[in-house]
Formats: structure tokens, sequence, C-alpha cells
């Protein structure tokens, strides 16, 4: 495995784009496997977090946390179970809108190399999610209506956009 990089240009405001992917409930509509994310408390500078999904024909529950750092417009995370698992995000202002450059860290597992996707399959999912980061941002009632309070129940399921590398209980 190893580290994997991807970015997407939205055509929506940089803050926008920043409040709809660090809320944790929006979590299911962008990342293709997950299915529930719930809270687990505060610790430090950090959010405990339980995710619940299905990946490759199996259900899984990790539990990790996510870090939040609004004025930066970053946020990273990782898991409790998944040694060697991380990523982050940064949403940065650009001309028309704005970028979201997402990086993952995979350490592999031992055996994983034998069973586990390739670099271009997890470069591959990298994409998919983030054009599922995309659509859900500017489908009409997307991050701008959900920043709102409105329209949220609208947003696109990114599903169809296929399995994500974010949470592969596999690697």
């Amino acid at each position: 495995m190893g580290d994997y990089a991807g970015r997407v240009e939205i055509a929506r405001p940089a803050a926008e784009v920043f409040a709809f992917l660090a809320d944790i409930r929006n979590m299911p509509r962008y990342l293709p496997t997950v299915t529930r994310v719930d809270p687990q408390g505060r610790h430090g500078d950090h959010d405990d977090v339980a995710v619940e999904g299905r990946a490759e024909d199996h259900g899984y529950h990790d539990e990790g946390w996510l870090k939040a750092e609004p004025e930066a417009r970053r946020m990273q995370w990782g898991s409790h179970g998944q040694h060697g698992y991380g990523g982050s995000l940064e949403v940065t202002a650009a001309e028309g809108g704005s970028v979201v450059a997402l990086q993952l860290h995979l350490a592999s597992k031992p055996g994983a190399a034998a069973h586990g996707p390739g670099d271009a399959e997890m470069q591959a999912a990298l994409q998919r999610t983030l054009a599922s980061i995309k659509a859900c941002c500017e489908a009409p009632g997307g991050a701008a209506a959900q920043e709102t309070g409105q329209g949220t129940d609208e947003l696109p399921d990114s599903r169809p956009f296929g399995s994500s590398a974010t949470m592969n209980p596999d690697l």
C-alpha cells in the first residue's frame, strides 16, 4: 500500500464545501462504503467517531478519530483499529469556487499484498471519492443548502461512484 493523493475543483465557495465535508452526518453521502458515522466524544483536539459500512461484499465497523480545523479548512483522521491508516483533506479557495485536496496513507497488513487492491485500484478509488464529493457539493441543494439548513435530504447518495479506498477493512 502507500500514500495516495488527489484533488478536485468544485464550483462552490471553499467555506461551504468545508462545512459540508466536516459535518460527520454528511460522510455517508460522499464516502461510498460508509453507511453510518456516530460521534463518540471529544478527546483533546479531536473527536472520536464510530464508522460502519460495507466494502467488498462484507460489513465493517471501525473506531477512529477526526480533527477538523475550520480556520484552515483542513481535516485529519485515522483509525484506532487499523494501524497505519490515516488521511487528510484541505479545501482552498480557487477561481470559480474551491479545490479539495485529499491524501490517504495506508500501511500494508501482513498478507494484504496478495489479496488487497493494487496502487492503480487505490488511486482510482480515491478519484471516485473525489468525484462523489464534487457531485454532492455541486448538486442542487448541495453544500450551500446544507450550510443554511435547507435541502440536505436531497443530496445525492455517493454509492453510484463505487467503493472507496478510505475505509476498506482488507487493507
